[in-house]
């Protein structure tokens, strides 16, 4: 073989090659025994679905869609009792993180869905911007649509009111959830 053919399978062993390895890998990388890594800090909920909101109370009617779900990236947190010190912290937080929006905080709304008896004068007081929902805890087909409400996650809705990911984490860094929202704010011209 003459030294012009060489050097072109040569060229295209060097400029193919990496191709079809990264391919081939790509393709493979869970039966090679790799786990695809995420590059959000929540846990999404795939597939998103819509929350439906029949049992959910807003002042003492029912709650519209469009008024806690809908419309706007929506934070929401779920008190089942008390409003204790982990319920203040994570109402805290959600408010930060949507401060820390900057000029995206008008895009996103927090709420929160509590029991009627919890009293939520001090609430609104120290969270102007906040939707004071509330259900009956203990009848409510609103509760079983979210997963582990137990661990007191912040769920996060997008503008059609689908729940699309949670943030189940004890001890949760705003920083990573303000990365998810802009994230997510940049590639959705919802809301």
């Amino acid at each position: 073989m003459d030294t012009g053919k060489k050097s072109f399978l040569w060229l295209v062993a060097v400029f193919v090659a990496p191709i079809l390895l990264g391919t081939l890998l790509f393709f493979n990388l869970e039966r090679l025994g790799f786990e695809k890594g995420s590059v959000n800090y929540g846990v999404l909920v795939q597939p998103a679905f819509p929350v439906q909101v029949h049992d959910l109370m807003l002042d003492d009617k029912v709650a519209l869609r469009e008024e806690t779900l809908a419309k706007k990236w929506t934070m929401l947190y779920i008190e089942p009792d008390e409003c204790d010190k982990l319920c203040l912290d994570r109402l805290l937080l959600i408010k930060r993180v949507r401060i820390l929006m900057n000029e995206q905080m008008r895009r996103v709304r927090t709420t929160l869905v509590s029991n009627k008896e919890i009293d939520t004068s001090i609430l609104k007081k120290q969270n102007p911007d906040l939707v004071l929902t509330h259900v009956d805890m203990a009848a409510s087909d609103f509760l079983k649509q979210y997963p582990e409400v137990n661990k007191s996650p912040i769920y996060l809705h997008d503008p059609l009111g689908n729940l699309m990911m949670y943030y189940p984490q004890v001890d949760l860094d705003a920083k990573k959830m303000i990365k998810d929202l802009l994230k997510l704010l940049k590639y959705s011209h919802l809301g």
